[in-house]
Protein backbone atom coordinates (compact mmCIF):
# COMPACT_ATOMS: atom_id res chain seq x y z
CA UNK A 1 0.00 0.00 0.00
CA UNK A 2 1.53 2.74 -0.83
CA UNK A 3 0.51 4.77 2.10
CA UNK A 4 1.83 2.45 4.49
CA UNK A 5 5.39 2.79 2.83
CA UNK A 6 5.53 6.85 2.54
CA UNK A 7 4.57 6.57 6.29
CA UNK A 8 7.18 4.78 7.49
CA UNK A 9 9.34 6.74 5.59
CA UNK A 10 8.01 9.83 7.13
CA UNK A 11 8.21 8.30 11.02
CA UNK A 12 12.18 8.34 10.54
CA UNK A 13 12.53 12.19 10.79
CA UNK A 14 11.48 11.72 14.70
CA UNK A 15 7.74 12.92 14.54
CA UNK A 16 5.51 11.90 17.08
CA UNK A 17 1.85 11.61 17.97
CA UNK A 18 3.53 12.25 21.94
CA UNK A 19 3.76 15.98 20.66
CA UNK A 20 2.25 19.13 22.13
CA UNK A 21 1.14 21.66 19.88
CA UNK A 22 0.38 24.61 21.78
CA UNK A 23 -1.74 27.68 20.63
CA UNK A 24 0.62 30.35 19.02
CA UNK A 25 3.62 28.35 19.30
CA UNK A 26 6.02 29.71 16.46
CA UNK A 27 8.79 28.61 13.90
CA UNK A 28 10.88 31.62 13.76
CA UNK A 29 14.47 30.23 13.24
CA UNK A 30 16.52 31.93 14.99
CA UNK A 31 18.15 29.65 17.32
CA UNK A 32 20.15 28.91 13.84
CA UNK A 33 18.46 25.72 13.10
CA UNK A 34 15.92 24.06 11.39
CA UNK A 35 14.24 23.41 13.97
CA UNK A 36 13.23 20.20 12.91
CA UNK A 37 12.37 20.38 9.89
CA UNK A 38 13.90 17.96 7.04
CA UNK A 39 13.20 15.97 4.21
CA UNK A 40 14.17 12.33 3.81
CA UNK A 41 17.66 10.97 4.63
CA UNK A 42 18.15 10.45 1.19
CA UNK A 43 18.06 13.90 0.06
CA UNK A 44 21.06 16.12 -0.67
CA UNK A 45 19.70 19.11 -0.15
CA UNK A 46 17.99 19.43 2.91
CA UNK A 47 16.44 22.15 4.41
CA UNK A 48 18.89 24.71 5.70
CA UNK A 49 19.11 27.81 8.23
CA UNK A 50 19.89 31.30 6.89
CA UNK A 51 20.93 33.93 8.97
CA UNK A 52 19.64 36.89 7.55
CA UNK A 53 16.82 38.36 4.52
CA UNK A 54 14.31 37.15 6.03
CA UNK A 55 10.75 39.13 5.66
CA UNK A 56 12.00 41.58 8.58
CA UNK A 57 15.19 42.04 6.84
CA UNK A 58 18.99 42.07 8.39
CA UNK A 59 19.41 39.81 11.05
CA UNK A 60 16.06 37.94 10.35
CA UNK A 61 16.62 34.23 9.67
CA UNK A 62 14.67 31.88 8.09
CA UNK A 63 14.39 28.29 6.50
CA UNK A 64 15.25 27.49 3.11
CA UNK A 65 14.49 24.74 1.09
CA UNK A 66 15.82 23.51 -2.29
CA UNK A 67 14.29 21.02 -4.70
CA UNK A 68 16.63 20.07 -7.53
CA UNK A 69 14.02 18.65 -10.00
CA UNK A 70 14.20 15.83 -12.10
CA UNK A 71 13.73 12.48 -10.88
CA UNK A 72 15.56 10.65 -7.44
CA UNK A 73 15.73 12.10 -3.95
CA UNK A 74 15.39 15.69 -3.26
CA UNK A 75 13.94 16.54 -6.77
CA UNK A 76 10.08 17.34 -5.22
CA UNK A 77 9.39 20.26 -3.05
CA UNK A 78 8.18 18.82 -0.11
CA UNK A 79 9.88 19.37 3.30
CA UNK A 80 8.18 17.93 7.10
CA UNK A 81 7.89 18.81 10.47
CA UNK A 82 9.63 18.37 13.87
CA UNK A 83 8.22 16.99 16.20
CA UNK A 84 6.72 20.57 17.88
CA UNK A 85 4.08 19.83 15.44
CA UNK A 86 2.43 16.81 16.36
CA UNK A 87 -0.08 16.22 19.00
CA UNK A 88 -3.86 17.29 19.27
CA UNK A 89 -4.94 20.22 17.38
CA UNK A 90 -8.36 19.93 18.55
CA UNK A 91 -7.50 20.41 22.31
CA UNK A 92 -5.32 23.37 21.28
CA UNK A 93 -7.87 25.08 19.78
CA UNK A 94 -5.43 25.49 16.32
CA UNK A 95 -7.41 25.71 13.02
CA UNK A 96 -5.01 27.01 10.98
CA UNK A 97 -1.12 27.47 10.33
CA UNK A 98 0.09 31.20 9.67
CA UNK A 99 3.23 31.64 7.76
CA UNK A 100 5.79 33.89 5.85
CA UNK A 101 6.54 32.57 2.53
CA UNK A 102 9.00 33.76 -0.54
CA UNK A 103 9.50 31.83 -3.83
CA UNK A 104 13.27 32.32 -4.24
CA UNK A 105 13.73 30.31 -7.66
CA UNK A 106 12.75 30.77 -10.84
CA UNK A 107 9.41 28.29 -11.20
CA UNK A 108 5.91 29.62 -9.51
CA UNK A 109 4.99 27.24 -6.40
CA UNK A 110 1.72 26.12 -5.41
CA UNK A 111 1.93 25.14 -1.59
CA UNK A 112 -0.36 22.92 0.47
CA UNK A 113 -0.32 21.41 3.53
CA UNK A 114 -0.23 17.34 4.25
CA UNK A 115 -1.44 16.64 7.59
CA UNK A 116 -0.40 12.85 8.62
CA UNK A 117 -2.18 11.35 11.84
CA UNK A 118 -0.55 8.15 11.20
CA UNK A 119 -3.60 6.23 9.78
CA UNK A 120 -4.55 9.04 7.59
CA UNK A 121 -3.41 12.17 5.15
CA UNK A 122 -5.19 15.02 4.75
CA UNK A 123 -3.81 17.86 2.20
CA UNK A 124 -4.89 21.09 1.42
CA UNK A 125 -8.04 21.26 -0.98
CA UNK A 126 -6.70 24.09 -2.80
CA UNK A 127 -2.68 25.31 -3.37
CA UNK A 128 -1.58 28.89 -2.87
CA UNK A 129 0.14 30.20 -6.21
CA UNK A 130 3.23 31.36 -5.35
CA UNK A 131 5.07 33.43 -7.83
CA UNK A 132 8.38 33.38 -8.66
CA UNK A 133 9.46 37.12 -7.46
CA UNK A 134 11.46 36.79 -4.47
CA UNK A 135 8.72 38.70 -2.41
CA UNK A 136 7.98 37.58 1.48
CA UNK A 137 4.20 37.16 1.69
CA UNK A 138 2.52 36.17 4.79
CA UNK A 139 -0.06 33.31 3.84
CA UNK A 140 -2.84 31.04 5.90
CA UNK A 141 -3.02 27.02 5.78
CA UNK A 142 -6.52 26.57 6.97
CA UNK A 143 -7.16 23.41 8.96
CA UNK A 144 -11.05 23.56 9.39
CA UNK A 145 -14.08 22.52 7.37
CA UNK A 146 -13.48 22.03 3.95
CA UNK A 147 -10.44 23.25 3.37
CA UNK A 148 -8.29 19.73 3.84
CA UNK A 149 -9.27 17.13 1.93
CA UNK A 150 -8.63 12.72 2.94
CA UNK A 151 -5.83 11.57 0.91
CA UNK A 152 -5.50 8.02 2.33
CA UNK A 153 -6.59 6.01 5.60
CA UNK A 154 -9.87 6.37 6.86
CA UNK A 155 -9.78 9.29 9.78
CA UNK A 156 -12.21 11.62 9.98
CA UNK A 157 -10.81 15.07 9.49
CA UNK A 158 -11.21 15.79 13.55
CA UNK A 159 -10.10 12.24 14.16
CA UNK A 160 -7.07 12.98 12.31
CA UNK A 161 -6.60 15.94 13.98
CA UNK A 162 -6.87 14.65 17.51
CA UNK A 163 -3.88 12.58 16.83
CA UNK A 164 -1.61 14.74 14.28
CA UNK A 165 2.08 12.87 14.40
CA UNK A 166 3.58 15.35 11.11
CA UNK A 167 2.96 18.51 8.39
CA UNK A 168 4.50 18.66 5.27
CA UNK A 169 4.46 22.01 3.40
CA UNK A 170 4.87 21.11 -0.19
CA UNK A 171 4.44 22.16 -3.71
CA UNK A 172 1.89 19.98 -5.77
CA UNK A 173 -0.06 22.05 -8.46
CA UNK A 174 -2.45 19.22 -9.63
CA UNK A 175 -4.13 18.46 -6.10
CA UNK A 176 -3.86 17.26 -2.42
CA UNK A 177 -0.97 14.83 -1.96
CA UNK A 178 1.50 13.55 0.24
CA UNK A 179 4.66 14.27 -2.17
CA UNK A 180 5.25 17.56 -3.99
CA UNK A 181 5.74 17.82 -7.50
CA UNK A 182 9.37 17.43 -9.24
CA UNK A 183 10.16 20.80 -9.76
CA UNK A 184 13.63 22.89 -9.16
CA UNK A 185 12.81 25.56 -6.83
CA UNK A 186 13.41 27.56 -4.07
CA UNK A 187 11.12 28.11 -1.06
CA UNK A 188 11.82 30.63 2.25
CA UNK A 189 9.66 30.31 5.19
CA UNK A 190 9.46 32.06 8.35
CA UNK A 191 7.26 32.92 11.46
CA UNK A 192 4.88 29.51 11.23
CA UNK A 193 2.41 29.94 14.18
CA UNK A 194 -0.66 27.96 15.61
CA UNK A 195 -3.40 30.17 15.04
CA UNK A 196 -7.28 30.16 14.72
CA UNK A 197 -9.45 32.95 13.50
CA UNK A 198 -7.72 36.23 14.46
CA UNK A 199 -10.48 37.99 16.72
CA UNK A 200 -12.05 34.92 18.26
CA UNK A 201 -10.59 35.68 21.29
CA UNK A 202 -12.88 33.20 23.52
CA UNK A 203 -11.75 30.23 21.57
CA UNK A 204 -15.56 29.76 20.95
CA UNK A 205 -15.35 29.46 17.07
CA UNK A 206 -16.58 33.08 16.33
CA UNK A 207 -15.97 36.60 16.49
CA UNK A 208 -18.48 38.22 17.92
CA UNK A 209 -19.58 40.90 20.68
CA UNK A 210 -18.07 38.96 23.45
CA UNK A 211 -14.86 39.22 22.00
CA UNK A 212 -15.13 42.99 21.16
CA UNK A 213 -15.63 43.33 24.62
CA UNK A 214 -12.73 41.37 26.13
CA UNK A 215 -10.81 43.14 23.41
CA UNK A 216 -12.17 46.88 24.44
CA UNK A 217 -11.66 46.57 28.04
CA UNK A 218 -7.51 45.30 27.33
CA UNK A 219 -7.27 47.86 25.31
CA UNK A 220 -4.35 50.37 25.93
CA UNK A 221 -3.33 48.89 29.13
CA UNK A 222 0.27 47.43 28.72
CA UNK A 223 0.67 44.18 30.62
CA UNK A 224 -2.69 42.67 28.84
CA UNK A 225 -1.53 40.81 26.58
CA UNK A 226 -2.29 37.45 25.39
CA UNK A 227 -4.49 36.26 22.86
CA UNK A 228 -7.31 35.98 25.42
CA UNK A 229 -7.27 39.51 25.87
CA UNK A 230 -7.58 40.72 21.84
CA UNK A 231 -3.69 40.47 21.79
CA UNK A 232 -3.77 38.44 17.87
CA UNK A 233 -0.40 39.77 17.35
CA UNK A 234 1.16 38.75 19.92
CA UNK A 235 3.22 41.82 21.21
CA UNK A 236 2.25 41.97 24.56
CA UNK A 237 -0.46 44.47 24.47
CA UNK A 238 -3.72 44.66 22.95
CA UNK A 239 -4.00 48.23 20.40
CA UNK A 240 -5.97 49.51 17.48
CA UNK A 241 -4.44 47.05 15.24
CA UNK A 242 -5.37 44.31 17.55
CA UNK A 243 -9.11 45.56 17.13
CA UNK A 244 -8.94 46.45 13.83
CA UNK A 245 -8.62 42.82 13.03
CA UNK A 246 -11.16 42.06 15.17
CA UNK A 247 -13.18 44.47 12.47
CA UNK A 248 -12.43 42.74 9.74
CA UNK A 249 -13.78 39.69 11.01
CA UNK A 250 -16.14 40.39 12.94
CA UNK A 251 -19.14 38.19 12.06
CA UNK A 252 -17.17 35.43 10.81
CA UNK A 253 -16.44 31.63 12.23
CA UNK A 254 -14.46 29.00 11.84
CA UNK A 255 -16.18 26.12 9.25
CA UNK A 256 -17.52 22.65 11.15
CA UNK A 257 -16.01 19.65 9.49
CA UNK A 258 -18.31 18.30 7.04
CA UNK A 259 -20.43 14.90 7.77
CA UNK A 260 -18.74 13.52 4.89
CA UNK A 261 -14.87 12.31 5.60
CA UNK A 262 -14.28 11.92 1.85
CA UNK A 263 -12.33 14.09 -0.37
CA UNK A 264 -14.43 17.72 -1.69
CA UNK A 265 -14.04 20.78 -3.17
CA UNK A 266 -12.50 23.23 -0.15
CA UNK A 267 -14.45 26.52 0.62
CA UNK A 268 -11.63 28.53 2.29
CA UNK A 269 -14.33 31.71 2.91
CA UNK A 270 -15.57 31.86 6.57
CA UNK A 271 -19.01 31.98 7.42
CA UNK A 272 -20.29 35.27 8.33
CA UNK A 273 -22.99 35.91 11.68
CA UNK A 274 -26.29 37.58 10.07
CA UNK A 275 -26.89 41.32 11.73
CA UNK A 276 -23.94 41.35 13.23
CA UNK A 277 -21.63 43.28 11.66
CA UNK A 278 -22.43 46.26 10.87
CA UNK A 279 -23.18 47.02 14.68
CA UNK A 280 -19.69 46.10 15.65
CA UNK A 281 -18.28 48.19 13.11
CA UNK A 282 -19.72 51.02 14.59
CA UNK A 283 -18.42 50.14 18.16
CA UNK A 284 -15.46 49.64 17.13
CA UNK A 285 -14.99 52.31 14.94
CA UNK A 286 -15.87 54.48 17.54
CA UNK A 287 -13.53 53.23 20.23
CA UNK A 288 -10.76 53.60 17.86
CA UNK A 289 -11.33 57.17 17.65
CA UNK A 290 -10.99 57.46 21.45
CA UNK A 291 -8.11 55.77 20.89
CA UNK A 292 -6.35 58.19 18.77
CA UNK A 293 -7.80 60.98 20.44
CA UNK A 294 -6.59 59.97 23.92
Amino acid sequence: MVFAALWVGSAGVGASAHGAITFGQIDNFQDGTTMGWAEGPASPNPPTNVPAGGPRGAGDAYLQNVSGGGGGAGGKMVMFSGSQWAGNYNAAGVTQLDASVANLGAEPLFLRLAVLSGTAVYGSAEAIELPADGAWRRVTFDLAGDALTRVEGTDTLGQALSHVQNLRVLSAQAGPTLMGDFVAGTLGMDDVRALRLPGDANFDGRVDAADFRVASLAAGNRGLGGWAQGDFYFDGHVTARDLAMLRRNFGQSIPAAPAAAGPAVASLAVVPEPGTGAAATSLLLLLLRGRRAS
